[in-house]
């Protein structure tokens, strides 16, 4: 199944250049212990329904005995002393078909509804890797975003330390201007270290996705159209409640504890049986030597369970606990992914008008660093204004990005919790990153 659902992307990735979220997906998707459990526990459900469904199935057995006999009889005045040695042989064939028997079959759809929430969970835990990915990627991409703002105004701001240095040597800057650039940069230097560790240790967190490293990324585009959600909250909610994987599968628990509990109340129920069996032998009783002869055999076998010691009773009432367990569980999930769709939908409807209003502050933080600059030329603001002035650039510069990726997260909670984020919606995303980091004005 897993290749089945990789199959959806190939199409889309033969394209895509490295570390890109195809690529990585793709690696992921190869390596993930989270999908091998999701797989492995599918298995093992399917093997117990056709456990559960053999029992409704004939039963056939073989047996074939050969002995070598020797009898001894003592005289009697009547009868003289006999013995002999003798080889035996003896064959049976025997046919069990269960004609009647309700809990067997209960038990059978009980599992069959267990290997349903399999399959949902394994479709949940592929969504869920998409989900992570993408979080994960817009975090590394946040971070190195960081970086190179923080470069870019330590860059600007090493700019201006050289030229006051320069003027200041010749007493045409005050020392306070040349200190406060001094200790601006020192700051932005320490900031940068930082920032730099961080950006690594997203691509870590990247890497423990893919399970191998991960060393460039592309970066998203600023320019891509971000529309708000089709549709009204009320019909995301209603998609999640009818899509949601993990939910179809806590769904398939409820009707399985269900149908145990029906299964379990069927063991107080007679089991009726079809026996048809074949036996030659030349031996009877006690290995005595007999003349061959061969028995065929039909017969149906009712068996009324009475008594087990309250066991029936027990697994009944285990079988309701776990019902309501899962009933309980239902409900949670129904009330969180409800709760998490709603903030979704809000978040991704807000962003265009979010994004929009950051670009007008970046546009108006460069006018004001711009304007600044010549003031400072000109000798009418401080090295202070400026130094706030390139701070808050480099905060508008963060801020604009910064929306840009919460419209991507949101995004993609909403179509995680919509049951719809799949391959093709991984292809949205990866549409919208670039071949090539955009140039960071420093002037």
């Amino acid at each position: 199944m897993r290749r089945t659902l990789l199959l959806l992307l190939i199409p889309l990735s033969l394209t895509a250049q490295a570390d890109d979220l195809l690529s990585l997906y793709s690696r992921a998707v190869e390596s993930s212990p989270a999908l091998n459990s999701s797989e492995y526990a599918l298995e093992i459900a399917k093997a117990q329904e056709d456990q559960a469904f053999g029992k409704l199935l004939p039963e056939v057995s073989l047996m074939g005995n050969y002995s070598l006999n020797q009898f001894h009889s003592k005289g009697s005045t009547l009868s003289p002393e006999v013995s002999s040695n003798y080889p035996g042989t003896r064959a049976n064939i025997s046919l069990q078909q269960p004609l009647f028997d309700l809990q067997a079959y209960l038990l059978v759809k009980s599992q069959q509804s267990r290997t349903s929430q399999g399959e949902e969970s394994l479709l949940a835990a592929h969504q869920k890797l998409i989900s992570d990915l993408i979080e994960r990627y817009v975090d590394a991409l946040e971070a190195t975003d960081k970086t190179q703002i923080i470069a870019a105004e330590l860059s600007s701001t090493e700019q201006q330390l050289t030229r006051v240095k320069a003027m200041q040597a010749r007493q045409m800057a005050l020392i306070t201007d040349l200190y406060e650039l001094e200790a601006r940069t020192e700051t932005l230097r320490t900031e940068l270290i930082d920032s730099d560790n961080d950006a690594r240790i997203a691509l870590e967190k990247l890497r423990e996705l893919t399970g191998n490293p991960v060393t460039h990324l592309q970066p998203a585009r600023l320019d891509a159209t971000q529309l708000a959600p089709e549709g009204s909250v009320e019909s995301w909610v209603q998609q999640a409640g009818q899509l949601n994987p993990e939910l179809q599968a806590l769904r398939h628990a409820v009707e399985s504890a269900r149908q145990r509990i029906s299964a379990y109340q069927a063991g107080h129920l007679p089991r009726i049986e079809l026996q048809l069996s074949e036996t030659y032998s030349d031996t009877s009783y006690n290995n005595r030597q007999s003349p061959a002869f061969d028995i065929g055999t039909a017969a149906v076998q009712a068996t009324l369970p009475i008594y087990e010691g309250g066991a029936t009773s027990a697994r009944v009432r285990e079988a309701e606990a776990r019902k309501r367990l899962s009933e309980a569980e239902l409900e949670e999930k129904l009330r969180e992914l409800e709760k998490l769709t709603r903030a979704a939908y809000l978040d991704m409807a807000t962003s265009p008008a979010r994004c929009q209003a950051t670009d007008r502050q970046l546009s108006a933080s460069e006018k004001s660093r711009d304007a600044m600059k010549k003031g400072y030329g000109l000798g009418v603001v401080t090295i202070v204004d400026l130094l706030d002035a390139e701070k808050q650039l480099s905060e508008a510069r963060r801020i604009q990005r910064q929306a840009r990726y919460r419209y991507f997260k949101a995004r993609s909670a909403l179509f995680y919790q919509a049951g719809r984020l799949i391959g093709t919606e991984l292809a949205q995303f990866n549409g919208w990153l670039v071949s090539a980091p955009p140039a960071m004005k420093n002037n």
